[in-house]
């Protein structure tokens, strides 16, 4: 039995809808992303996605082969994380394949939740 080496995979970040299409286009196997909300890290003004633009990204990705993760990757607020677990539902609904998370108490709801879902701990959480 021979080892063979396994091809790494591409995996881009995507600010917006048209990142998102170039990526796939360029040959990214799979983009990330993030909501316009607290719940991603790069909340910034004029990027993100709302449920439509995830919607559309997530089945152009599809379409040709790429992934769609959601990055969860800032810290739910103890007073009240629901946002972040319907941020996990969210992504589910509309298609992600994994998310990429910071918080452990949101890993564990998604973990109970939505068995199924792969879960990638993001860099944001050390």
């Amino acid at each position: 039995m021979t080892n063979s080496p396994t091809r790494p995979k591409l995996v881009c970040p995507a600010g917006s809808l048209r990142a998102l299409q170039g990526a796939v286009d360029a040959g990214a196997d799979a983009v990330y992303l993030g909501l316009k909300d607290a719940t991603n890290a790069r909340n910034f003004a004029g990027m993100n996605f709302d449920d439509e633009q995830i919607r559309h990204g997530v089945a152009y990705a599809h379409a040709r082969g790429a992934e769609v993760l959601m990055a969860l990757n800032t810290f739910a607020d103890a007073r009240d994380p629901q946002p972040w677990f319907r941020a996990a539902d969210k992504a589910v609904a509309l298609g992600a394949d994994a998310l990429i998370v910071a918080d452990s108490a949101v890993m564990a709801w998604c973990r109970d939740h939505h068995p199924r879902l792969r879960l990638h701990l993001s860099v944001q959480a050390s």
